[in-house]
């Protein structure tokens, strides 16, 4: 019988024991693997099993209710993971493919927690187990999910180091390169160079990026400019040392406050996916404790039936 296909039977024969089965399990109370509900995948994972080896007249093992379980909680969770890894870099795939990059860090991050924490809630629905099991799973989770972060991380890095060193060639361009030989003194050249700054804030996306973009213009072009402005004998010696000086102590400045910035970023988001991460850990721990009284009360009861029965 079970070398017969579904396709190859009655179709009013399928249809019977479908609503049979249905409304059979429609009457059953919840099982359980350990403290967890088993449902969904879950189930239908552990029937499979259950009439796979009952149906294989070649086996020669009796079936184990507790190694059968230990084997749907890992399959279970790996499939939690595949499909959340998969949701997550889908939902990450569309701001690349719809050009929605570069963003900005901040709402980077926002984007990120939104999607992760949904998997959560999602992942949490899915997986069985005890909460050592769980606690591990969703490790397991996160190590993907942040190896996927790295990778859209340095997707929008590089858009905006793209994007702001663009403005800031165009914005260098118009101001510098263009009238660099037409300065008729050294106030003209510095207010040019305050124009680009200006100019340049004005149009960028501020960020960590926008920030190295223009420290890196004051450890090359900066100075290259103060050079050619020396040679065309409108800037003296002293004049062009104060200058370098004064630029290159912005650039620390700058440096510092990127590291400054990182720290405070990365910190702001990792508190925030923790809170959201505990709202769903601690849904799913209640639900637990919530099985385990619903497990206690069966017990009570089948104990009461076997006493009552007992007095016969």
């Amino acid at each position: 019988m079970e070398k017969v296909g579904t396709n190859d039977l009655n179709e009013d024969f399928v249809k019977e024991v479908e609503s049979t089965v249905k409304a059979i399990y429609s009457q059953l109370p919840s099982k359980y693997i350990g403290s967890s509900t088993m449902k969904g995948v879950s189930f239908v994972k552990f029937l499979q099993n259950i009439v796979e080896c009952m149906n294989d007249s070649e086996t020669l093992n009796t079936i184990s209710i507790p190694s059968e379980y230990e084997s749907i909680t890992q399959f279970v969770a790996q499939v939690a993971i595949k499909e959340a890894t998969e949701f997550y870099e889908e939902r990450m795939n569309t701001l690349k493919n719809e050009g929605k990059l570069p963003i900005l860090w901040e709402e980077f991050e926002e984007t990120h927690i939104e999607y992760i924490s949904e998997i959560d809630k999602l992942f949490f629905e899915k997986i069985i187990g005890s909460p050592k099991q769980i606690g591990s799973f969703v490790e397991q989770l996160h190590e993907k999910i942040f190896e996927f972060k790295k990778e859209f991380r340095k997707i929008n890095f590089r858009e905006l180091m793209i994007y702001n060193g663009n403005i800031a060639k165009k914005v260098w361009s118009r101001y510098i390169d263009n009238k660099i030989n037409s300065f008729k003194n050294n106030e003209e050249f510095q207010a040019a160079l305050e124009s680009f700054e200006l100019a340049y804030d004005k149009s960028m996306k501020k960020s960590l990026e926008a920030n190295k973009v223009i420290t890196s213009y004051k450890r090359n072009q900066y100075p290259a400019a103060i050079d050619h402005m020396k040679q065309l004998g409108i800037m003296n010696k002293r004049l062009a040392e104060a200058m370098y000086l004064r630029e290159e102590t912005d650039r620390l400045r700058r440096e510092a406050f990127e590291r400054t910035e990182a720290i405070r970023i990365e910190t702001a988001a990792f508190e925030r996916e923790r809170e959201k991460f505990r709202e769903n850990f601690e849904s799913k721990i209640s639900e637990l404790q919530k099985n385990i009284e619903e497990q206690r009360k069966f017990n009570g009861e089948m104990n009461k039936v076997l006493e009552d029965f007992q007095k016969f």
